[in-house]
């Protein structure tokens, strides 16, 4: 009896050793079936968040731009007024300088009657110089001077003191419409001796100077006929507009006081490219 007691505990152990086996190997392989779904799942939920991420990133930079283009919208309306302003003010000086050239075309008058106009001509363009942005001020102010020399001479034709009164004026309209780098000594503010400047002029709605060392710029304001300071930002975007006037640099937008304030804005600020 306990043999056969013994044998069917034996038959027992062996089947119930056999079902753990059989339940551990199902195990085993679920489990390694169920791993490439777990992977999946992880992998589209990391891929959820990087795709998310970069839509708050797009989202957040595309409203940064649409700002920074508001910005410059409105700048740019402001310049394009003055520009308009600038436009007809050229446009009247060459309207009179025609004028002036078809009236003297028809003038059959004397000598006596000629002279005067001429010498008026002369009179009205070293007003407008010594009123206008101080650039190169001696220089055009000095070429007004040997126009009045030219004047006085008798040895000179009527129609050669016109040519040359007619090409002081072209000069002069031609100034307003570009951007020259020029080197001048200037006298700022308080300071009882003239220093060595580098100037930045932007027709005639900007005049900056920038000192030897570049630790020092500024700006012309014809309201206050005065030299004011800029902060150092300003310097920097003075001296990317020195690098862009002398071709060193690549077409961008500036961002500086006008000398000529609008009077559309109370402050205004200059952008070129």
């Amino acid at each position: 009896m306990n043999n056969k007691l013994a044998s069917l505990g034996g038959v027992f152990a062996a089947l119930l050793f056999s079902g753990l086996l059989q339940a551990q190997a199902q195990a085993t392989s679920a489990s390694k079936q169920d791993t490439p779904a777990r992977q999946v799942e992880a992998s589209t939920q990391q891929m959820a968040v990087e795709i998310q991420q970069k839509i708050e990133q797009l989202d957040a930079q595309r409203q940064a731009d649409f700002q920074e283009w508001r910005q410059v919208r409105r700048e740019l309306l402001l310049l394009e007024a003055y520009n308009e302003r600038q436009s007809q003010w050229n446009q009247r000086l060459q309207d009179q300088i025609t004028s002036l050239e078809e009236q003297l075309a028809s003038l059959d008058t004397t000598r006596e009657a000629l002279e005067p106009l001429l010498q008026q001509m002369a009179e009205r363009l070293g007003e407008f110089i010594q009123h206008d942005l101080p650039f190169k001020q001696d220089q055009r102010l000095f070429k007004v001077k040997s126009l009045n020399n030219l004047l006085a001479r008798v040895d000179v034709s009527h129609a050669e003191k016109l040519r040359q009164l007619l090409t002081a004026y072209r000069n002069e309209v031609e100034q307003g419409r570009s951007l020259e780098v020029s080197q001048e000594f200037l006298q700022l503010g308080d300071a009882k001796e003239k220093q060595r400047l580098t100037l930045l002029r932007v027709g005639r709605i900007g005049l900056y100077y920038l000192s030897e060392d570049e630790q020092k710029a500024g700006y012309w304001s014809a309201q206050k006929n005065t030299w004011l300071a800029l902060n150092s930002s300003e310097r920097q975007q003075v001296i990317r507009g020195l690098a862009l006037a002398e071709e060193r640099g690549l077409p961008e937008f500036l961002s500086l006081p006008l000398s000529v304030p609008l009077r559309t804005a109370t402050s205004t600020r200059l952008e070129v490219n």
